[in-house]
């Protein structure tokens, strides 16, 4: 079928409710390969859920959310002996009891993972840094460069480039139509947009100066 957006459209209520979240958070330090851990988790009780398969279109349910992170400095002698590279990398874990298909969000599993290795030369004046970030879901992701030069305390000067990469994943179409139309093929369209997709075409190159006084 094809629906015109004035036909097919539906009125939106925006709501701010509070939310309940219980959690724990701990860190250590492990000997052996020396490394510093540390972990996060929290459930949240009744979140509100996108569900193209209901007529209100949500549905709530809880999550279960985990962090890990995990970080070591480490002296790479050929490539800088005065300062350590800070390697660090983390891992977010969500689980959905109540995932169902027609939710606009991957699950009911959903991990997205970054890694970050950082360092400083000619006593921290010189600082470049590589951050990579991918969402196993939506197949989506980031390469952050920048390098960042500071000539005193207050001015310095950063170049780095942001390479953004995803593409929109199938999904129902609203059951109640708000805004969007379907292609009149079936049921299903390319329009869900998770992980970093929605920034996949803001690949950047930038140059910046500072001035903190």
């Amino acid at each position: 079928r094809r629906d015109f957006v004035w036909a097919g459209g539906g009125e939106v209520v925006l709501r701010y409710q509070r939310r309940n979240v219980l959690g724990f958070s701990t860190d250590f330090a492990e000997d052996y390969t020396k490394t510093n851990w540390s972990t996060e988790f929290a459930w949240v009780k009744r979140a509100t859920f996108v569900n193209q398969n209901e007529y209100d279109g949500i549905t709530k349910t809880g999550t279960l959310n985990l962090t890990v992170s995990v970080d070591r400095p480490t002296f790479i002698n050929f490539l800088n002996m005065s300062r350590t590279f800070f390697f660090n990398s983390q891992w977010f874990f969500q689980y959905v009891p109540g995932y169902q298909q027609g939710f606009t969000k991957n699950g009911p599993w959903e991990t997205l993972m970054t890694f970050t290795v950082n360092t400083g030369y000619f006593q921290d004046r010189l600082l470049p840094s590589l951050t990579l970030v991918h969402d196993i879901g939506s197949n989506s992701g980031a390469i952050l460069a920048q390098i960042t030069y500071r000539f005193t305390e207050s001015f310095s000067a950063t170049v780095g480039l942001s390479d953004f990469y995803g593409n929109p994943q199938k999904g129902r179409v609203a059951l109640r139509q708000i805004g969007l139309q379907n292609s009149g093929n079936d049921f299903m369209d390319r329009f869900r947009f998770n992980g970093l997709s929605p920034v996949a075409e803001r690949d950047e190159i930038f140059a910046s100066l500072r001035y903190t006084f």
